[in-house]
């Protein structure tokens, strides 16, 4: 019985010297300030770089894609979500983009099929979609419309749409 006892009394001991502890390392983990994440889309570096400063949170750079809507230089992706709560000290891994993966559109509007094609061919971008239509006013195998416009920048696919010239013929 006194042996029982004694068991007892060092598992109540050790159970006790656990959970005291459990609470002290949860308390010293937890222990900082608990920060709501900024939206870093769309800044620059550098001004990413001072709001987080102002968090106490650090900026690590994951990489750069292309993107034909957000310009140059300024975030495109964040690994924590804007709104989420973080503790300070922590590190956001950020993606920047590059920009539009060209920059020049060319125009293909008013070229033959065959011109359109080769013109693309040679700057290296891809015809991803041909459309061809019936058109009254445009003869046949003359593109009519592309995407994206001369006028926009940004895209290596291209889709055009390609006159089949009048219905009748």
């Amino acid at each position: 019985m006194k042996k029982f006892l004694k068991i007892m009394l060092y598992f109540i001991i050790l159970s006790s010297i656990a959970i005291i502890s459990a609470h002290y390392t949860f308390t010293l983990l937890s222990y900082g300030r608990t920060i709501i994440m900024p939206d870093l889309r769309g800044m620059d570096l550098n001004g990413a770089q001072r709001l987080l400063d102002s968090y106490k949170l650090l900026v690590r750079i994951d990489g750069e894609e292309y993107d034909h809507i957000v310009s140059q230089g300024l975030i495109l992706k964040q690994d924590i979500p804007p709104g989420s709560k973080i503790k300070e000290g922590r590190e956001v891994g950020i993606i920047l983009s590059k920009g539009p993966r060209i920059k020049n559109v060319p125009n293909l509007l008013g070229k033959s099929l065959e011109e359109g094609e080769a013109l693309l061919k040679e700057r290296g971008l891809k015809l991803n979609k041909i459309i061809f239509v019936h058109s009254e006013t445009v003869e046949k195998n003359v593109i009519i419309a592309q995407r994206p416009e001369p006028v926009e920048s940004g895209g290596n696919q291209f889709n055009i749409i390609v006159s089949l010239g009048d219905y009748k013929d």
